[in-house]
């Protein structure tokens, strides 16, 4: 397929920004990228589409260029969902001689790549049009809203392939045959997020381990953490031509069918913007009507709800990444809304009643900590924390259980750790107080109460502040702190008494206790 007929494709409405006397050269595949230095996955000949995403400064645009035509791509498409195409970019690939094409803002990477196969198939297979007018049949039907799941075992199965589609944290998504067992897929999808290339060819955990390739679903929004798997039975580099144009296809179809999801829950998501304003301002009819205009949700007051809380930390570069994330985790319960930026909101139904609701509450804990988990190979810059909230009866509780979620998540910020999941019952009371406490607050309270100790420590070699933390874990009895920590009790009172003298707080008063124990809350 020439640049050329790709850009008289009407519907597309592609324009070269520069290159356009290249038109006549030959498009061999179409491929997704937002890596600034994408060469290593290319084979030359592609249609390099892009979202920008790694645009940061204007030396970026001359990398990215020098490293698609180093592995000799013959042009680069630019999406403009993030703004206009910069003009150091179009520079670059004036110097480089390479075509510059503008993808419109409605016009999806997954369309761009679906005209590029569908050429690329009429131009070497003229003699299986059957072959083709199926597969264009079920994208069309996709793209006017066919069950995904069903399209995508029709074609596998069609095509003689064993092949499955899994999210980032393992959820099954469609499947040939049978799915993955869930410890397959998970197992999968947590080695996936620490390999650096694509495809890549590995084993199941199944007892036959299995041969697959595994190549990631890249939409135009696409990201590690909030993403599909295309997994084919089968080495890829043992492939004939045909097999690896049936796969071409698949992933055509998954692309496709995860914009789709990707737009839906976008939509979704504006939709619900106002929701957390509304449940502050307790409009709860309001509430009632925003939730129904989403969807089947049965938002009525009658209906039980667990909230979820989740953030990323430090926050993201990349737009909305913790909803997207969020979105994921709690992919597998039906009628569930999500809304949010970097402070994500999921309200997820419970039908149940009394026992049985907390037991549900319960599971949904378990389950996100599990799919939690499965996400931690690729939290290398960032750390996950997730809050829930006990399960609420009726929209006019919602309020409470949101503010219960937030301040379960705001406690999972400070305990640590790549990925933490909390719910509100298991908050003790004075760690649902602190975790309730604004950040720059908390900062102050500890700086003032402990700072001083701190520098005490730092100037004299002492350990004045471990001292304080010892005594306190052992309610200030004098004979059991001391043996447990290998002293005199002369030796610690000594040491309590320095710690008086310093914050000017009395050990022996409980008020004065109090306030040093959650000092030393605040520095864990």
């Amino acid at each position: 397929m020439q640049i050329s007929e790709l850009i008289a494709v009407k519907q597309l409405r592609l324009r070269f920004l520069t290159g356009a006397e290249h038109a006549h050269r030959t498009i061999r595949w179409a491929y997704t990228t937002d890596l600034l230095e994408p060469a290593r996955y290319l084979r030359g000949g592609e249609f390099v589409l892009t979202g920008m995403m790694w645009h940061h400064t204007p030396e970026d645009s001359e990398t990215f260029v020098s490293s698609v035509v180093e592995a000799g791509a013959v042009a680069v498409g630019a999406g403009t969902a993030l703004g206009e195409v910069p003009s150091d970019l179009v520079a670059a690939c004036q110097r480089h001689d390479v075509p510059l094409v503008e993808v419109p803002t409605d016009t999806s990477f997954g369309a761009v790549t679906e005209e590029v196969l569908r050429s690329l198939t009429q131009h070497r297979f003229t003699t299986i049009a059957e072959t083709r007018d199926r597969h264009r049949r079920l994208m069309d039907d996709l793209a006017a809203g066919a069950d995904f799941p069903s399209a995508f075992a029709d074609a596998a199965t069609q095509a003689g392939l064993r092949a499955w589609v899994v999210s980032s944290t393992g959820r099954p998504v469609a499947s040939s045959g049978a799915p993955l067992a869930p410890q397959e897929a998970d197992d999968l999808a947590a080695r996936a997020l620490t390999w650096s290339a694509f495809p890549h060819t590995t084993h199941l955990s199944d007892p036959d381990h299995t041969t697959v390739t595994v190549w990631p679903v890249q939409s135009k929004d696409s990201h590690p953490l909030a993403t599909w798997l295309l997994v084919c039975a089968g080495d890829q580099t043992d492939w004939d031509t045909e097999r690896h144009e049936a796969v071409a296809e698949l992933t055509s179809m998954a692309v496709l069918g995860r914009s789709r999801s990707d737009e839906h829950a976008l939509t979704q998501a504006r939709h619900l913007e106002g929701l957390p304003r509304l449940l502050a301002a307790q409009r709860f009819d309001e509430v009632t009507a925003l939730m129904q205009g989403v969807g089947p949700t049965d938002a009525d007051h009658e209906t039980g709800h667990v909230v979820v809380s989740a953030a990323m930390l430090p926050e993201p570069r990349v737009p909305d990444l913790a909803r997207r994330v969020l979105t994921e985790l709690v992919a597998t319960y039906p009628g569930t809304v999500v809304t949010g930026d970097h402070d994500a909101l999921a309200v997820v139904p419970v039908t149940e009643t009394g026992g049985a609701a907390r037991e549900r509450a319960d599971r949904i804990r378990a389950d996100l900590v599990h799919r939690a988990r499965v996400l931690e190979g690729g939290l290398l810059d960032h750390r996950l924390a997730v809050g829930l909230s006990s399960a609420a009866r009726g929209v006019a509780e919602l309020r409470g259980a949101a503010v219960e979620a937030r301040h379960a998540r705001r406690l999972a910020e400070l305990r640590g750790g790549r990925s933490r999941v909390i719910a509100g019952a298991e908050i003790d009371s004075h760690e649902l107080l602190l975790a309730s406490v604004p950040e720059e607050v908390q900062s102050s309270y500890r700086d003032r109460l402990l700072g001083p100790l701190l520098a005490y420590d730092r100037d004299h070699r002492s350990e004045l502040v471990d001292t304080l933390q010892r005594f306190l874990d052992h309610s200030g009895s004098w004979q059991r702190c001391a043996a447990a920590m290998h002293v005199h009790v002369n030796t610690l009172r000594y040491r309590i008494g320095r710690i008086e003298e310093i914050t000017g707080r009395d050990l022996s008063s409980l008020e004065h206790r109090v306030d040093l124990f959650l000092a030393l809350k605040l520095r864990e």
